[in-house]
């Protein structure tokens, strides 16, 4: 892929170009036509989101209302209606939530340039640093684990060392 600034090619991969440093996630997009699918997907998730929102607020004010009437009138059902209507708003409104938030987080997943490519890779590299834990129980030698073994007291620092307890 080119750089549209400064027209050096780099890695598809990359996150910024190598000669400039201009993001180059909105590149990626567009060579992947994803841009206005992300767009669309950002758009009914929060559209979803707010519809979600609404409909709670509205099913529990409701069920407020219907219980300060129930209360104030002495009428027990109405109190039972009003927990009803709370319940039904709950299990109206959270599942539109929830398909928001998710359909949300997919678009600004694609939007940031973390490609599905890129989650493939680090589940692939976990489940290699997995396979190498397994099947080398201990971690790799040390560099220095060996240097100061066979290090012993050389003799003119014994002499030395005699020399000043005298």
């Amino acid at each position: 892929m080119f750089c549209p600034r400064c027209a050096t090619e780099n890695e598809l991969e990359k996150a910024y170009c190598r000669q400039c440093g201009l993001r180059l996630n909105d590149v990626r997009l567009a060579l992947n036509g994803s841009t206005s699918e992300s767009l669309d997907k950002l758009k009914s998730g929060s559209d979803l989101m707010n519809g979600g929102i609404a409909t709670i607020s509205i099913f529990m004010l409701a069920a407020v209302v219907i219980s300060i009437l129930g209360t104030t009138l002495g009428h027990p059902p109405l109190i039972a209606i009003a927990m009803l209507n709370a319940l039904a708003g709950a299990l109206i409104g959270l599942p539109l939530v929830i398909v928001g938030k998710r359909r949300v987080s997919q678009a600004s997943r694609l939007l940031s340039g973390e490609s599905t490519r890129s989650i493939e890779s680090r589940k692939v590299q976990a489940l290699d640093v997995e396979y190498e834990s397994k099947t080398n129980p201990l971690p790799p030698p040390s560099v220095t684990d060996h240097t100061t073994l066979n290090l012993g007291n050389p003799r003119h620092l014994k002499r030395d060392d005699q020399h000043r307890s005298d």
